[in-house]
């Protein structure tokens, strides 16, 4: 999949966009020993929180146990949503870190969103966030979605870039705008 011209071609980055992990986080972070807000659940802020070997045994739970895909609901929208940009043939593509697609396409599938919305052709899975930027210019990406600050900052071939905020936790930027929801997100996109 390639952008044809100068029309607008959307990327969504995966977790935190579209799928909704604060629960699962609250949940596993409890059973290391660690009560958090929801708000503390986002990637950028439970980094400060808690710290490695606990951290990256909690995100390895999270993001490669086979058995935990089915833990976290889709963010509030996000299928409708989708469902909307592809009726109004809008392009759009996945770009996600997610380092098992194995596990990412599982979850996709158990949603909904595999095959019909993300497939082959339109989802692909990087390393690292200046990766997404070397996908994202390779087939044209216009606008981008995700939910971490530091990956839109490595997104520096992307002309229009958005912070997916749910819970308004981060400042105002001029290299981005922030979205609270999937409602937001439709009204700045379509």
């Amino acid at each position: 999949m390639k952008n044809e011209g100068n029309k607008k071609f959307i990327g969504f980055d995966m977790d935190g966009v579209i799928i909704d992990h604060t629960v699962s986080k609250l949940k596993l972070a409890e059973k290391f020993g660690f009560k958090l807000k929801p708000e503390e659940a986002h990637s950028e802020i439970i980094d400060t929180i808690i710290k490695d070997p606990i951290l990256r045994e909690i995100k390895n739970i999270l993001y490669h146990d086979p058995k935990f895909y089915k833990s976290s609901p889709l963010m509030h929208g996000a299928k409708d949503g989708l469902e909307l940009i592809k009726k109004q043939k809008l392009p759009f593509v996945l770009i996600s870190r997610r380092r098992d697609p194995k596990i990412a396409i599982k979850t996709l599938k158990f949603h909904g969103l595999w095959p019909n919305i993300f497939n082959s052709k339109n989802a692909f899975f990087v390393l690292e966030p200046e990766d997404k930027n070397v996908k994202a210019k390779e087939i044209g990406v216009t606008h981008y979605i995700d939910d971490e600050t530091g990956v839109l900052e490595k997104l520096v071939d992307v002309k229009n870039k958005f912070l997916f905020d749910n819970f308004n936790v981060f400042k105002n930027n001029k290299n981005y705008s922030r979205l609270k929801s999937w409602e937001e997100l439709l009204k700045l996109i379509i």
